[in-house]
């Protein structure tokens, strides 16, 4: 007799070669404060279907005791850290509610998939993912490869460090000003 292997869920067998990562919710950003304090003093990455927001942060890793057992475990077999936190927000101005759940399922999906890459890191980074309209028509391979990509540039820049509220960012240099200053006065 032969077995028939089943996903949880009693739908069909797992597709082979689909990366087995899991994004719990200990990982996921909800509240709406962490994702201010992101898009205020953290850095920008740009992609063709996607912005992402990413903020290194002082706070510890959550403890063995907010998780479930099995998620933690799972976690440390993956190598994937707790100390990243990932959230995401569509605008309405990219869809009806239908197309953002889509746009915000196909991007959790790539995230699960690529979350060990993060491993790596040793502080804690709170990442925010802002898809654009042409993540719904682009390819699932395509949204992978960008958040693979962000997470790779998360991964060299380490996050930037957090500064207190109030604070303002540095100025940049003005090129155009910097000329005005050189050239001399006719």
């Amino acid at each position: 007799m032969q077995r028939v292997i089943r996903s949880r869920h009693g739908g069909t067998p797992p597709v082979s070669g689909t990366p087995k990562g899991t994004f719990p919710k200990s990982m996921h950003l909800l509240k709406r404060a962490d994702f201010q304090r992101v898009y205020q003093q953290g850095k920008r990455h740009f992609s063709g279907n996607m912005t992402v927001f990413y903020l290194r942060t002082d706070a510890v890793a959550p403890a063995a005791s907010n998780t479930q057992s099995g998620e933690v475990a799972a976690l440390r077999e993956q190598g994937a850290p707790a100390r990243v936190r990932v959230g995401f927000t569509v605008p309405r101005a990219i869809g009806k509610a239908v197309e953002r759940n889509r746009i915000r399922r196909r991007t959790r999906e790539a995230v699960r998939f690529h979350i060990a890459e993060l491993a790596p890191l040793s502080q804690t980074v709170d990442i925010v993912i802002n898809p654009k309209r042409s993540a719904l028509t682009a390819e699932f391979a395509e949204i992978s490869s960008e958040v693979e990509r962000a997470f790779r540039v998360v991964r060299e820049n380490g996050g930037a460090p957090a500064r207190p509220l109030g604070e303002r960012r540095p100025a940049r240099a003005n090129k155009s000003a910097a000329r005005k200053r050189k050239e001399p006065a006719r």
